[in-house]
């Protein structure tokens, strides 16, 4: 195994592939039910688990480009994959327990109680999606503000090293440097 296969990052896309899988074997039901802005979103756990791949993709490459350039922090990208893989496997298992409905329980009259529950789980799974989605935002954020740190520092080590070229080694400076009046 090469050291680029063992990454921590790989855990982001390893999580909800596993997690995933195991939600669409051990589900009660083979479709998971989303109730949004007044509509139903019937989607398997393949589509679900094709959802969490590309919500993580772009902060998955973001940790790539921060190690290769040396500028990943420790404490931030773990807490960020710990937390993206935290939230993707409870909202996995979150639609692995939520039982079936009638989407007609919706219109009954007084409330049943497997129609609450079920609306309840949902609510909870859109919150935590949410949560998902910002915590990727924030972290590419970040991972901007490291990029521009580090492009602002290469930066600067360029002008360091052209005005000790300029000083140094022009002789028609004589080592001293040009901003100096004679």
């Amino acid at each position: 195994m090469t050291a680029r296969l063992i990454r921590a990052e790989n855990l982001l896309w390893a999580v909800p592939i596993l997690f995933g899988l195991i939600a669409n074997y051990a589900a009660y039901s083979d479709v998971a039910m989303l109730y949004v802005d007044e509509n139903y979103y019937i989607l398997n756990f393949p589509a679900l688990i094709g959802i969490c791949l590309l919500v993580i993709l772009i902060p998955f490459l973001m940790h790539s480009v921060l190690r290769d350039l040396g500028q990943r922090r420790f404490f931030a990208s773990w807490a960020h994959i710990f937390f993206t893989c935290l939230l993707m496997a409870t909202i996995l298992f979150i639609y692995t327990y939520a039982l079936p409905i009638n989407l007609k329980w919706r219109y009954h009259v007084g409330e049943l109680p497997a129609f609450k529950k079920w609306d309840y789980y949902n609510t909870m799974a859109l919150g935590i999606f949410q949560l998902l989605i910002y915590i990727q935002a924030a972290y590419l954020v970040y991972g901007v503000g490291a990029l521009a740190r580090h492009r602002l520092e290469q930066k600067r080590l360029e002008r360091e090293h052209y005005d000790y070229v300029i000083d140094h080694l022009d002789p028609n400076t004589n080592g001293l440097s040009g901003n100096m009046i004679a």
